[in-house]
């Protein structure tokens, strides 16, 4: 009998939920109440109703946690999902409640998988397994739908066509029990025409498909059969292995089949039906499904099929999961497959077998026209079941089309059974043995079938096994079964034997025999009410009976009278009347791993625990161990014996020793032994603490003490192990008591016990765990434990090699003689000796050190389940010794693998180890020996916190490898093996890199259809702890006025970027648009208070111009800074017009009727604009419901925001799930802003990916894509001209033929017809011309294709003018009404066409070198040519020359001057005396300075993001001389109008080059420019101000965590945002529409370097030295710059280096080496290799590493060396020195903690000389590892001392010549440790060995004489052997003569001489 503890009352929490539980109360019905009921519909309503009240269910399984149980339950209409700890009162919580419309039938939990497309005509196989996502769900089975709630969020409802009996959750998903109606039950049951009973759901949104039926294997003549026996029904599923149980009454069969995925046959014959059926009805008697299916075994299924559905089978069919009419993806919602079961409710007949002879198909019929449902029965021959309800009657016509089976029953075993098995559930016994077991309750059996599985893991079955029960479950973290028998008794089983009964402690009885005498307590009276009502036991514990019980006549009160039933109940239990009856428990339910729920008779429950089998290591290794090297039988009886006596009743909480005393006392007496009889210390407790099992009892405590008391303390076991050394270290002299020793007497030894024969099994077995357990320091006070018994069990055994090991360990605890002999010679010689016994015990301490040695040893024995750490040590000191590659390491020649005794040998010893690394094209034995041991750790699971408890001689060689490779490790390595070697920057760079491709594989597709993303970067919030007086005030809620929208700005990183000053402060100044604006302007003497307001009005009107201009730089400075919260909407702040005068803070506000009304709303939309573009890219919460979400309501200043907020969402790329009904309804409000921003946001998503639907959307706006009979539709101009850029967006660097023709057409498209197409017409054909160029961008020479369009010379046209050109097609028959506005003759007009196509020409032939077009845009060199083109003319002709001439751009002044002829050189800055006459001054000046601006915008493009010095001071120069001409006269020239357009041009050059970077210089210009207001300075006006502030937010680009790109998609945005034409007032898109200025975002970059301190996650300064790639005018361009440091283009570096040229680097390397050669000196060693590559190195796999971790904006992650601190952090203290100079140490110290104490006895002494011998010889070997021979080959015999010296060769080597070879940068990699300091320890424990030598001489005399039985060893004999290697005397010569000989014995062992021969 065993005890399973206190048995606690269970109720199920979700019944006490459900008291709380609202319940359907708040629930609002989708549809209206059902009208009243007739009569008829009363009377039908009578079959629902019952008598008895609801019932409620539930279950319980065990968490994925492992720690916790989830309880899922359900009554009526509620589910309640909870979660709590197993044991634990109080900690269980509610996970979800779901309440539904209808009555609940069942809940479960069940596991579904997407699963990818499987294309079914061809000869792919479908997979066994489940492959996909995972769903886990909950399953709620109602009368008409199925719910499906998903873990992750997601519910589906399944309409089910039938209805169900039960839901079977199964390996792939669910199996639906269709309930057979009472109809259908007068049917025969196995009739062909019946419907099928089981039915297969995969995924919620896949069809429900019948399951087909296989007897045994598929064959090639095999039909589909469906389970059709009404009488069949299911009893249970598995998952491993997956089969189910089923059991038919009409046929009395019982049977187990396997689940399994339908293969390709079944699939194929569905899809023929499905085409048959759709053909006409003569056809199908063409064939025979016979023929289709042998055809298709014969390869000839194509000729059966008709050409023209071969295409379409495959995208109809092409997963087997796939609705049979959908051609939309699988998991993709489709309407009309979803609305099957709730319109059509899946109707299925079956085909006559006159059509398809055997083989039926079920069909779905979808229901369409009325008067067609006879007909198609009497043609397809349809028949129907009587009665049947499954077809509806409403007046429908049908469509048949096939179900296709996605599951197929596989029968893999039966038999006949009359009864019906009550449940069916799959048990293993203790040692493996596998049962499937079915419970028969009406004949009380459970009967259990032994089975295997075979090669193709199908199940086998055995033998049967009857046994008596009642009920019955499987514990499956014991491996066990509880089974109520027959007379109600708890027995415990393991398989189909039987362990013991359980005792039920704390479980209340009143039945219960202690209870008979109950009359006597006389408690009667105490226990009644006061008002005489007696107490219910009811009201003293919570009930868990149904509601349906709670009354009167289910209660029972405490009465001390016995009722009948009582006695009743009583009377059946005689065998135990003493205990507490558990005779009341009825049933057993809801087993998990330990726990299971009893049933009372009386209706409450019980939650009850099963102990454990074991609770410390020591235990379990030894049953593991044993296990392996003892039959099963013997095996399953030591388990049984075991945990009776380990869980009998007293027995409590067990310690590490406690319990394995009760083991080890087990295991005696079951080999044989008296273990009373024994000598004390066989199974004496080391730690003092007594047995279990024994009560303890309390001892009255007394006032004096006794002798007694001490004498116990000095004859305890902690006084015996430790007083020794306690006295020697105290130097106190040793206090002994005396007593009379309890000799051990010879007790009777029973050789007939179970493991008698098996005691050398036995033995070797524990002593492999001993082995084991002094791997770890950990557990090295367990190898203490075992040493009674291992010595007991080598003394009867005569093995005294095993004694002889046993005492050099623990010289203490055991003696040399062992304890006394129990079994006599006779005896021995009856036990089985296995084959992987030997007579010399294994010992992993003296393999590893021979090892070391490179002497050859016999293979290590090996229990796999056990000897974990000995397998892996022993394989990497081999790898270490004989560097062999890692790719294949024989186990064979290393490890004896021991098999089980009754098992044949496996191949597994025979097989190799493989290590595999992720780089494929990387062979990983091409590393060095320490890169193959990390390696080789790591792929065995060994962490670093397992090697820091390793024994300290074996971990050595582990952290000396990892050691050496931290500095430089390879490239390829998993995150794991650099996590290994303390590299957790590197581990975090590899985790975000490899996170970031799987995130890209998995968004293969979605990028296939809308392209790259720009960036997806990460959002950094506000560092609240480094600014505690600022989370103050954002805690706050500031008011709407207070919001600048520049909260979400990375302070932490801006301190480290500009921690010298405020400019940032000063940037979010400028740009604050919330606020009013100050008017300081005093009021002069004489100025009326009316005429001050007035001037106050003008001063707020010049300001506002500003203010309005504020948003578009905003928008750059927050670009990507922010991660909205989904649950609201995005703060818009707004744009405040109004003014304040100081000092009292008047409001001062535009009179209504002086300004215009729509003033505002092209800055409203930039302001809308600005606030979405704070959204970062990667904030995958933006869905469209969000979107529609934040849309305004109101006036223009609300809706127009909301315009370009749409517009930013696409910049970011946002737009790509934008639902197209909520695109209709935005567009279809004719809101003018709306369309532009629609149509640029989503065109911008969509870029360069030839979007069908996107270029639909734009056609509705381009008349051009419409066709010609379209009706006209009233498209604002602006919405066209954005609709005409969006389509160059789409295709943008695709070359489409079409779309270029179209837009070339458009450059010149003529004004008219009539009133149409009259006004800004520049903007449309500029937008004409910049979409063409994006869609041509540097094709120039790649026309040939499209030679006819002759797009340069259409182009060349439309720049130099001349006769239009006539229109042919639509376009002559549309303008043949000419405009009525505007006469422009036959001429095209260039001032309308001349921009867009002079840009689009450069585009086209961007980086082409071409000099004839570039000749088109040279300045004309005359003065008479001059005249013939505009001046801004000149400043677009200038930049196409720089695109066309790419490679020839320079930044230097005389690249810039070289474009200004000569004609105009010599007549610049001439006025006055200088002049001469007949010159046109103004328009030389005009020219000159457009010129000027045109070469510097080249510039700013060729050097965008760069910050390059050249280009800047080119640039600096000449915006400062611009500047400085706005205040001289000079401007007049050529008029203050080109001089500040030229200025302002160049100012966004210089900013596109030094973008990102925060210049200060830059900014103060920019500063002073945009302090020109006023009415002095009337030509600074709008345009101006956007320019100036579009320039300031290019220098602070996304908070200066962006610059900019020069890709062909970048600098086609950068030139249409920046385009050299600004607005002249708010509403001005005459030449170039506004909200194009916003593109820049499609060039931006995010690409700050920015340190992260992997330790603490805080940002951090570093220097890194940037490497440019050589060009052909650059060349070893580099430099140094502190980081966070704004990179330049990726694309122009060759590497990053990390603290490179850092003479005291404070961070670790971010380098990887990939081939070094290491030069060896001692005990380091140095790289001399030049290929030793930085990680961040363009062309190999770190770079992209570089490339993802900048553009998810994660920080580049560094670890910081011990003893530094990050800079600007360093201490100037004695504190920081030391930890300077000690990490600094060369010596590297590397102590052993207790090493110290070896000069004193210990009882782990023994273990620490192993450890000191283990260190020093591990150091050289350590010293030898790896270095080359001459030869090349990295050998282990040779190596270089200190001084030079190689001992092979004696050939002196000079020092300087070694470090001559040295890089200066490289580094010298020392050893862990040094062996001349090994040695020097060593050399202290030989001289405390040499001084016990005299001490113990005669002992040593005595040991090599074998003189054993008239000698007492001591410790100290032991150590000295032990130190000295003296093996055991059996192997040693005979010793004669005096004691001098002794030392030469010595002498012949330290030398090997006596030792190897005797091996």
């Amino acid at each position: 009998m065993i005890s399973c503890g206190d048995a606690e009352e269970f109720v199920p929490f979700g019944r006490e939920h459900m008291v709380h539980h609202p319940g359907e109360v708040l629930m609002t019905h989708s549809h209206p109440p059902p009208p009243e009921l007739d009569h008829l519909e009363v009377l039908k309503d009578l079959n629902t109703v019952s008598l008895s009240s609801s019932k409620d269910s539930w279950m319980i399984r065990k968490s994925k946690d492992e720690l916790t149980e989830e309880e899922l339950y359900f009554s009526e209409k509620t589910v309640v999902w909870s979660r709590g700890q197993m044991g634990l009162e109080g900690s269980k919580t509610v996970i979800k409640s779901m309440t539904t419309e209808s009555t609940i039938q069942q809940a479960l939990f069940a596991t579904f998988y997407t699963y990818p497309d499987i294309p079914v005509l061809t000869e792919d196989e479908i997979p066994e397994v489940p492959t996909g996502t995972s769903l886990p769900s909950i399953c709620t089975l109602e009368s008409k739908h199925l719910n499906v709630y998903a873990e992750s969020g997601e519910d589906f409802s399944v309409a089910i066509p039938f209805p169900v009996r039960k839901v079977w959750p199964m390996k792939f998903g669910i199996l639906l029990e269709r309930q057979i109606s009472p109809s259908e039950t007068f049917l025969q049951s196995d009739a062909e025409e019946n419907l099928p009973v089981l039915y297969s759901l995969l995924h919620p949104l896949d069809e429900v498909n019948p399951v087909i039926f296989r007897k045994d294997k598929v064959t090639t003549t095999e039909k589909q059969v469906y389970l059709k026996d009404y009488q069949e029904t299911m009893i249970s599923t598995h998952n491993d292995p997956s089969i189910c149980v089923l059991h038919s009454t009409y046929t009395s069969c019982l049977r187990i089949c396997k689940i399994r995925r339908a293969k390709q046959e079944v699939l194929l014959f569905s899809f023929l039906l499905k085409y048959i059926c759709s053909l006409q009805f003569p056809v199908i008697l063409k064939c025979s499904v016979d023929t289709v299916v042998k055809s298709y075994y014969k390869k000839e299924i194509i000729s059966l099929l008709p050409k023209n559905i071969l295409g379409s089978s495959v995208s109809g069919f092409g997963t087997p999961i796939t609705s049979a009419n959908s051609s939309i993806s699988t998991h993709t919602p489709n309407l009309s497959s979803a609305a099957i079961g709730a319109t059509v409710n899946a109707n299925i007949v079956r085909p006559s077998t006159t059509g398809v002879q055997q083989s039926v198909t079920p069909i779905r019929l979808q229901l369409t026209q009325p008067g067609q449902v006879a007909g198609f029965r009497s043609s397809f021959g349809m028949k129907m079941a009587k009665g049947t309800n499954l077809i509806s009657n409403s007046d429908a016509s049908l469509e048949s089309e096939p179900l296709i089976p996605d599951i197929c029953l596989e029968m893999l075993w039966s038999t006949t059974s009359s009864t019906k098995p009550k449940s069916a559930f799959l048990s293993e016994d203790l040692v493996g043995q596998r049962f499937i077991c079915l419970l028969f309750p009406q004949v009380t059996t459970l009967k259990t079938f032994e089975y295997g599985l075979n090669d193709d893991c199908d199940i086998v079955v055995g033998k049967e096994t009857s046994i008596p029960a009642k009920d019955a479950v499987f514990l499956t973290g014991l491996n066990m079964m509880v089974v109520v028998d027959p007379t109600n008794i708890l027995l415990l089983y393991t398989g189909a034997v039987q362990i013991c009964r359980l005792h039920l402690a704390g479980l209340t009885t009143l039945n219960s025999s202690l209870f008979k005498d109950f009359s006597c307590l006389n408690i009667s009276s105490k226990l009644n009410s006061p008002l005489g009502t007696p107490l219910r036991r009811s009201s003293l514990l919570a009930s868990s009976k149904p509601h349906s019980s709670l009354d009167m006549k289910f209660e029972t009160a405490l009465s001390p009278v016995l009722t009948e039933r009582s006695s009743m109940v009583e009377n059946s239990f005689l065998d135990d009347p003493a205990l507490p009856l558990s005779s009341a428990i009825v049933s057993v339910r809801d087993a998990t791993d330990f726990r299971l729920t009893l049933e009372h008779n009386n209706g409450n429950l019980y939650r009850v625990t099963l102990p454990h089998m074991w609770s410390s290591t020591i235990t379990q290794k030894s049953i593991l161990a044993l296990k392996q090297v003892l039959p099963k039988e013997l095996t399953l009886q030591l388990l049984n014996k075991w945990y009776s006596n380990r869980n009998s009743p007293g027995n409590e909480e067990f310690s590490s020793s406690s319990e394995w005393h009760l083991f080890s006392k087990t295991v005696l007496s079951l080999i044989g032994y008296d273990v009373e009889k024994l000598s004390p210390s066989s199974y004496f407790d080391v730690s003092g603490s007594t047995s279990p099992s024994v009560a303890s009892k309390k001892f009255r405590a007394t006032e004096s003490g006794s002798e007694s008391d001490w004498e116990y303390l000095l004859s305890s076991s902690y006084h015996q192990t430790f007083g020794n050394t306690l006295s020697e270290v105290l130097n106190l002299d040793k206090i002994e008591v005396f007593q009379e020793s309890k000799k051990p007497t010879l007790g009777s030894f029973n050789t007939s016990a179970p493991l008698f024969l098996y005691l050398p099994s036995i033995l070797f077995g524990l002593h492999l765990v001993y082995e084991e357990f002094k791997t770890s320091t950990l557990h090295f006070d367990l190898t203490t434990f075992m040493i009674p018994c291992l010595t007991q069990l080598a003394a009867d055994l005569r093995a005294t090699k095993y004694l002889d090991h046993y005492w050099k360990d623990f010289p203490s605890l055991c003696s040399l003689q062992g304890p006394l002999v129990q079994l006599s010679p006779t005896n021995t010689s009856k036990l089985i000796v296995p084959s992987f016994f030997t007579p010399d015990p294994p010992n992993l301490y003296h393999h590893l050190y021979m090892i070391m040695k490179y002497i050859n040893r016999s293979p290590f024995p090996y229990i796999p389940s056990v000897g974990t750490w000995t397998k892996n040590l022993i394989l990497l000191y081999q790898i270490a010794a004989t560097n062999c590659p890692i790719s294949e390491i024989p186990l064979s020649k290393y490890l004896n693998v021991i098999q089980p005794m009754d098992k044949s040998p496996m191949s597994s010893c025979k097989e190799h180890l493989k290590v595999t690394i992720n780089d494929k094209n990387k062979d990983c034995d091409s590393y060095n020996i320490h890169e193959k041991i990390v390696m080789v750790t790591n792929h065995f699971g060994i962490t670093l916190q397992n090697i820091k408890v390793m024994a300290p001689g074996l971990s050595l060689l582990l952290m000396n490898s990892q050691h050496l490779s931290r500095t430089f490790p390879p490239q390829n390595w998993p995150a794991s093996s650099y996590q290994l070697v303390d590299r957790p920057d590197l581990v975090a760079q590899k985790l975000y890199a490899d996170k970031y491709k799987e995130s890209q594989k998995k968004d293969r597709y979605n990028r296939r259809k809308r392209g790259k993303d720009p960036y997806t970067i990460k959002v950094y919030e506000p560092n609240t702890e480094e600014a505690p007086s600022e989370v103050s005030d954002k805690s706050e809620a500031k008011p709407k006025d207070e919001d600048d929208g520049m909260d979400s700005l990375d302070q932490a990183m801006l301190a480290l970027r500009w921690p010298d000053d405020k400019r940032v402060h000063e940037v979010r100044k400028m740009l604050c648009s919330s606020k009013p604006v100050p008017i300081n302007i005093t009021q002069r003497p004489g100025v009326s208070d009316h005429d001050f307001v007035e001037e106050q009005e003008r001063q707020l009107y010049a300001l506002c111009i500003r203010t309005m201009a504020l948003p578009m730089g905003r928008g750059m400075f927050t670009l990507c800074t922010h991660n909205p919260i989904i649950t609201e909407t995005l703060p818009i702040p707004p744009l405040n017009l109004k003014g304040k005068a100081p000092p009292r803070g008047t409001t001062i506000e535009f009179p209504i009727n002086e300004i215009p009304a729509d003033m505002d709303m092209w800055p409203l939309f930039h302001n809308g604009v600005a606030a979405g573009l704070k959204i970062a890219p990667s904030c995958g919460e933006i869905t469209s419901s969000w979107i529609v979400y934040n849309k305004a309501k109101g006036d223009a200043t609300q809706v127009i925001p909301h315009a370009g907020f749409l517009m930013a969402l696409g910049l970011n790329g946002h737009m790509r799930n934008f639902a197209t009904v909520s695109l209709y309804e935005y567009l279809s409000q004719g809101h003018e802003h709306n369309a532009i921003g629609l149509l640029i946001g989503i065109s911008a998503t969509m870029r360069g990916t030839m979007d069908i639907q996107t270029t639909k959307v734009l056609s509705i706006h381009l008349e051009c894509l419409l066709p010609p009979t379209s009706t006209d539709l009233p498209i604002p101009h602006t919405a066209q001209v954005a609709a005409i850029l969006g389509v160059g967006l789409v295709y943008a660097d695709t070359g489409h033929r079409h779309m270029a023709e179209v837009l070339l057409r458009e450059i010149g498209r003529p004004p008219g017809p009539e009133m149409e197409n009259a006004t800004d017409r520049e903007s449309y054909s500029l937008a004409a011309g910049l979409g063409l160029g994006m869609i041509m961008f540097g094709r120039g020479t790649e026309l040939a294709a499209s030679a006819d369009l002759n797009l340069a010379g259409e182009l060349h046209h439309f720049i130099e003018g001349g006769h239009r050109k006539p229109l042919s097609g639509a376009m002559q028959e549309k303008y043949k009404s000419p405009s009525y506005l505007i006469k422009e003759g036959d001429r095209v007009n260039i001032n309308v066409t001349a921009p867009g196509a002079t840009l689009g020409l450069g585009m086209i032939y961007f980086k082409s070198g071409n000099r004839a077009i570039a000749d088109w845009m040279l300045v004309p060199n005359t003065p008479y040519m001059l005249d013939q083109v505009r001046p801004d003319f000149l400043l677009l002709r200038t930049i196409a020359r720089g695109l066309i001439l790419w490679d020839e751009v320079m930044p230097t002044y005389k690249w810039v001057e070289g474009h200004v002829p000569t004609t105009i050189l010599q007549h610049v800055h001439r006025s006055g005396n200088q002049s001469i006459p007949g010159v046109d001054y103004e328009s030389i000046h005009q020219a000159y300075y457009n010129i000027l601006a045109g070469s510097c915008f080249v510039l700013g493009l060729k050097f965008a993001g760069s910050a390059n010095s050249e280009a800047f001071y080119v640039l600096w120069k000449y915006t400062r001389m611009f500047a400085n001409f706005t205040k001289r006269s000079v401007a007049e020239l050529a008029g203050k109008s080109t001089v500040e357009t030229c200025l302002c041009s160049i100012l966004l050059s210089l900013s596109l080059v030094m973008a990102g970077t925060g210049d200060l210089e830059v900014l103060r210009l920019i500063r002073y420019l945009r302090s020109r207001v006023g009415l002095t300075v009337s030509t600074v006006g709008y345009g101006s101000h956007l320019a100036i502030h579009m320039a300031l937010g290019f220098l602070f680009l996304g908070g200066g965590r962006f610059s900019l790109g020069t890709s062909n998609i970048a600098l086609a945005s950068l030139i249409v945002s920046c385009f050299p034409k600004f607005p002249t007032h708010s509403n001005d898109n005459r030449y170039h529409l506004q909200a194009f200025r916003h593109l820049y975002v499609l060039a931006a970059e995010p690409r700050l370097f920015l340190p992260v301190d992997v330790d603490t996650g805080k940002l951090r300064i570093a220097k890194i030295l940037l490497r440019f790639s050589d060009t052909r005018s650059y060349k070893d361009q580099k430099y140094v710059a502190r980081a966070p440091h704004m990179l330049p283009e990726l694309s122009k570096l060759k590497e990053i280096i990390v603290e490179g040229n850092v003479d005291n680097p404070r961070y670790w390397p971010v380098q990887v080496r990939y081939k070094v050669k290491y030069l060896f000196m001692s005990n380091c060693f140095s790289i001399l290799d030049r290929n030793i590559k930085n990680l961040f190195t363009k062309g190999t796999e770190s770079w992209y590493v570089l490339e993802t971790l900048l553009s998810t904006g994660n920080g580049i992650p560094l670890k910081l060396r011990e003893g530094r601190f990050p800079y600007g952090e360093s201490p100037i203290s004695y504190d920081y020195k030391s930890s300077y100079y000690l990490t600094e140490d060369k010596t590297l110290h590397w102590t052993i903690k207790g090493i110290r104490k070896v000069n004193q006895c210990n009882y782990l002494s023994g273990l620490l000389i192993w450890q000191v011998k283990l260190i020093a010889t591990c150091s050289l070997f350590l010293q030898n590892l790896g270095v080359p021979s001459p030869s090349g080959n990295t050998t282990s015999t040779s190596f270089m001392t200190d001084d030079g010296i190689d001992e092979q060769n004696n050939e002196k080597m000079d020092l300087d010549e070694i470090t001559e070879t040295v890089e200066p940068t490289s580094l010298f990699l020392k050893s862990l440790v040094n062996p001349e300091r090994a040695l020097a320890l060593l050399k202290r424990i030989e001289l405390v060995i040499d001084r016990w030598e005299e001490e113990v001489k005669e002992e040593i005399k005595s040991y090599l004489n074998s003189n054993f039985a008239n000698q007492v060893f001591s410790p100290k004999c032991a150590y000295i052997l032990l130190f000295r290697e003296v093996p055991h005397p059996e192997i040693l010569p005979h010793i004669e003569g005096e004691y001098k000989k002794f030392f030469k014995v010595f002498k012949g062992i330290e030398k090997g001489t006596i030792y190897q021969s005797n091996l």
